[in-house]
């Protein structure tokens, strides 16, 4: 089965909202077999609303809606749509009551505009929706199915899974399931990925389709299976030739990230970190205290912005400095062996760079980046020049910074 979702919004086209819940029914009627043929954008015009009901009955049998179900006036999708088929609004007084509880059990006295939130096309189908007071509505006519959902993405996602998902298996629009198994991979751009792939057999029924993110690469293994081990065991062998031809680039699975991998590796071998971060400004220490448990492993780091700070809090020498320069394999290595000799762990990095748009020479030019990763053993550094603006020099300076450490680990596991 095949499907148009329609956003319905004026905050939508002028970019003030973004578009998540397009992007969310899509992913998750792509998981039940049902392929959205296009996604549509629309103001809180009635026209226009019509306009894309129009355009979504000519091109699929099945149609959601998300936004414009408020109880404001600037909320014109119910009205749009019961004119626009031909239906009269009629009140469900289940809804009304539990509206009306739920502004009791705050001790509010209900608006009664509120009231117009339960009012629905005569003979539709409601759906519930414990969190809010606009229900989800599902209209079926002449083999069109128009679904109805409130813009809240909370409310729409609730009743999405529990009310639309149900509704859609017993009706049984829901085709065979898709599943899918993500191998995620680093170091690499989006073209050698592809060109070490590139002779790489991809089973009957299993697609692999590449997703480059700013310093990494998604690979999705994705198809359609009766159930998931079925699909599990049709994608385990592209997965492994992956892994094998990707080797060490490869540094999780599915919901895995690269700052899991690593607290992970330093979990198991008992081991922690410190971090002196400079044009990163605590970005890297901001991701692994994402990690639940972190504690375990991280034990903390310091943010030696400027100069005076590098001597004072990571125990830079003013030579150093006056020397070589603040964005130097130097000063970056005397920031992480004074951060590992201050907060005492096994390993410690230190980032500094020139993350622009100001401050490049023609030595080091903006997006130049000095890495450390100090351990009892000795310290080594890299120097790396990134593109890109600001914030990206400074996320692909934190995403090598955590893969140095991670391929550290990695090489010594295997010389154990």
């Amino acid at each position: 089965m095949d499907a148009t979702v329609i956003a319905v919004g004026d905050e939508l086209l002028i970019g003030k909202t973004v578009n998540n819940n397009a992007a969310y029914l899509s992913r998750r009627l792509a998981a039940l077999g049902i392929a959205t043929r296009r996604q549509l954008v629309v103001g809180d015009a009635e026209a226009d609303i019509a306009a894309a009901l129009d355009l979504a009955r000519a091109l699929t049998p099945l149609a959601i809606t998300t936004g414009g179900l408020g109880p404001t006036e600037d909320d014109r999708t119910l009205a749009a749509v019961a004119k626009h088929l031909g239906l009269e609004l009629v009140l469900h007084r289940p809804t009304l009551k539990e509206i009306e509880r739920r502004f009791a059990r705050r001790g509010v006295k209900m608006p009664a505009v509120n009231v117009g939130q339960a009012r629905v096309p005569a003979g539709s189908h409601v759906l519930a929706n414990p969190l809010g007071t606009a229900p989800g509505i599902v209209v079926e006519e002449a083999g069109f199915v128009l679904c109805l959902l409130p813009g809240v993405p909370a409310e729409m996602e609730y009743i999405f899974e529990h009310g639309l998902v149900p509704f859609l298996e017993k009706k049984g629009y829901v085709g065979e399931r898709v599943y899918e198994k993500q191998l995620h991979a680093t170091g690499l751009p989006e073209s050698a990925v592809a060109e070490q792939l590139a002779g790489v057999v991809v089973p009957p029924g299993v697609h692999l389709a590449y997703l480059p993110q700013t310093a990494q690469v998604d690979l999705r293994i994705w198809g359609a299976a009766p159930n998931e081990e079925t699909f599990r065991e049709r994608a385990a062998p592209i997965a492994k030739t992956i892994r094998e031809a990707l080797g060490a680039h490869v540094f999780g699975e599915d919901g895995a990230t690269l700052e899991q991998a690593v607290g992970e590796a330093l979990h198991a071998r008992g081991e922690t970190l410190a971090l002196a971060e400079s044009c990163t400004g605590g970005l890297i220490a901001k991701r692994v205290t994402d990690v639940a448990g972190a504690s375990s492993w991280f034990l903390g780091g310091v943010v030696p912005y400027a100069n005076e700070a590098k001597v004072n809090l990571s125990g830079v020498a003013e030579a150093t400095l006056a020397t070589h320069g603040a964005v130097s394999d130097e000063t970056a290595r005397e920031m992480a062996e004074g951060a590992r000799a201050r907060l005492g762990t096994t390993y410690a990095l230190a980032v500094t760079g020139v993350a622009g748009p100001t401050g490049g020479t023609s030595e080091k030019p903006v997006g130049t980046v000095c890495f450390a990763l100090a351990e009892e053993g000795g310290t080594t550094s890299e120097r790396l020049s990134f593109g890109g603006g600001r914030g990206w020099v400074r996320l692909r300076a934190s995403q090598h910074a955590l893969d140095m450490l991670r391929l550290h680990l990695h090489a010594k596991g295997e010389k154990r």
